[in-house]
């Protein structure tokens, strides 16, 4: 019987290997598991060139973000909002506590105008960059500042997302007094007809919830939760719209 020239054998073998090897479509990251719908995957630190280095590289469903040192990573709890976020086409979206940037670049698909914001330089400069990233610069635009602080009097939105640090434990109840301004505030900046999305990551926080709700003559309309036993959190997810039966002017 007749060798096959050793070159022929190694040419068979590489065609073999690289058709029949399962191909990688993405960098292996960490999963990370939670009863939510929306896929949330983090890459741990991505080299980049200075002052960038490092950021951690996380996607979301199908968009891939990078996190500044010092932010938030986007989160289950950020995620289950995400998924409980609806936005109609031309609407115009406001996100208080934008982070990297998930909700308002998710809001962009649908949204005519988004105005994000945080209290966080680090955040906005975050946010900004994620955005740029996904060429959305001319629908997004980012500022600096606390709640409404960077909003005119004069503009309105159809939707308005909050999301920021909710009390966990004893020590962090101050931050009560942040979201309580956020609902005294909020209408002010509602369109008619305009909605809030809200979310606050413990089943225990509904109570204080509902009573500044309420308090500023707004219902909830929608709430969703679920447990993830692994982080120890219970996202809770809320639709608020102002009280269509709450008369401006006492009876």
């Amino acid at each position: 019987m007749k060798k096959l020239p050793v070159n022929i054998i190694v040419l068979w073998i590489f065609f073999f290997v690289f058709f029949t090897s399962p191909v990688q479509s993405e960098e292996k990251g960490q999963i990370i598991q939670h009863p939510g719908l929306t896929e949330l995957v983090y890459f741990g630190e991505q080299v980049r060139e200075p002052p960038l280095a490092p950021l951690q590289k996380v996607r979301v469903n199908n968009k891939f973000f990078y996190v500044y040192p010092g932010v938030v990573i986007p989160s289950i709890q950020s995620v289950f909002l995400l998924e409980n976020t609806t936005i109609r086409s031309g609407e115009t979206v406001l996100d208080i506590g934008s982070g990297s940037g998930v909700q308002a670049i998710f809001a962009a698909d649908q949204a005519s105008k988004i105005v994000a914001t945080d209290l966080s330089a680090d955040a906005v400069e975050n946010t900004l960059f994620n955005v740029k990233g996904h060429n959305l610069t001319e629908k997004i635009e980012t500022r600096q500042g606390d709640l409404f602080g960077p909003i005119k009097k004069t503009e309105k939105f159809d939707v308005i997302i909050f999301n920021i640090d909710y009390p966990f434990d004893l020590e962090t109840q101050g931050l009560w007094k942040v979201h309580e301004r956020f609902f005294r505030e909020v209408q002010d900046y509602l369109n008619p007809g305009g909605r809030i999305y809200y979310q606050a990551g413990l089943i225990a926080n509904i109570p204080k919830i509902f009573s500044m709700v309420t308090n500023n003559k707004m219902r909830i309309m929608k709430m969703n939760m679920y447990t993830a036993l692994r982080y120890n959190r219970e996202p809770v997810f809320m639709l608020i719209i102002p009280d269509p039966l709450q008369p401006d002017i006492p009876m």
